[in-house]
């Protein structure tokens, strides 16, 4: 039974827990505050917890980071002397690149082994009490090796993620996933809060009034992710900047191709165009349908 130590118990960590229950892994648990570490315990999310980050990384055979970035970064240097050789590390981070060059730095060295994870799941909510077994179940998982990570290492992720009801995982260099995830996850909150700013942020109190009275279904669905985490998007933005620059370019690019047709009263030419992103999104759905 491998020991698996959870670090971060927020909505992924404790989510990530809960899907392994009941799993051939002994869960160790450790979070920031005491009374979530308790209530961990208490509900069944971990197997034991740890009162210090050094003891849960000590005792752990795979090491799995649900924290915000920033914070992975400071661990993976405060936990490299704790870790056993040949430990496999990895996280959940939604940026890989800046990940894996400070695992390279601290943990290489030691020899300790990091490979990166990122399962493409998640809601808009946080925190530990938002935390539900079954947030992992058909999801994808990227995986991206680091320079001591070799066919073994992808085969035990690949069982832990199975093991949490992820539907496969994929391998994918970190400088490629950073740029994939911009284009897929990371501009779709961006735009996301510019409509709400753009629909709901008048200044006339009437006119906004009317604005909040109008918007219903379409305007809940496509809005949704503008309720995350502001600081944890910050975060996610500000250590993928380049990439993002890039898919922001491409989304301006698109959106002045419809304002072009728009101002050239072009609606034959407007109708084919939004015939062909209806057809992606429709094949879209039917793939993840048949997958």
């Amino acid at each position: 039974m491998k020991r698996v130590a959870i670090i971060g118990l927020g909505l992924l960590g404790a989510s990530f827990g809960m899907s392994l229950r009941e799993k051939n892994y002994h869960r160790i648990g450790w979070g920031r505050r005491d009374s979530i570490r308790k209530k961990a315990l208490t509900h069944d999310v971990v197997d034991e917890v740890t009162e210090t980050f050094e003891e849960a990384a000590a005792m752990a055979d795979i090491t799995v980071f649900a924290l915000p970035i920033p914070q992975i970064i400071e661990y993976l240097e405060k936990g490299a002397p704790y870790w056993k050789e040949n430990s496999l590390v990895t996280d959940m981070g939604s940026v890989k690149n800046v990940i894996h060059e400070t695992a390279e730095k601290f943990l290489t060295p030691r020899n300790i082994v990091f490979t990166g994870s990122h399962p493409m799941a998640g809601t808009e909510k946080s925190g530990f009490e938002n935390a539900f077994p079954t947030l992992y179940s058909n999801a994808d998982v990227f995986l991206s090796a680091g320079s001591l990570s070799n066919e073994e290492h992808f085969a035990v992720l690949n069982d832990l993620w199975l093991a949490s009801g992820a539907r496969q995982t994929v391998k994918v260099d970190p400088v490629e996933h950073d740029e994939l995830v911009a284009h897929t996850s990371h501009v779709l909150h961006v735009v996301a809060s510019a409509l709400a700013l753009t629909i709901l942020g008048d200044e006339d109190a009437r006119k906004k009034a009317l604005r909040f009275a109008g918007c219903a279904t379409g305007f809940r669905d496509t809005s949704r992710i503008a309720s995350s985490n502001p600081a944890m998007w910050r975060e996610i933005i500000e250590h993928n900047t380049k990439a993002n620059l890039l898919a922001l370019e491409n989304f301006e690019k698109a959106l002045q191709t419809y304002r072009g047709m728009i101002q050239r009263g072009d609606f034959d030419a407007f109708e084919q165009e939004f015939a062909k992103g209806k057809c992606l999104r429709d094949s879209w759905l039917e793939y993840k349908k048949q997958h």
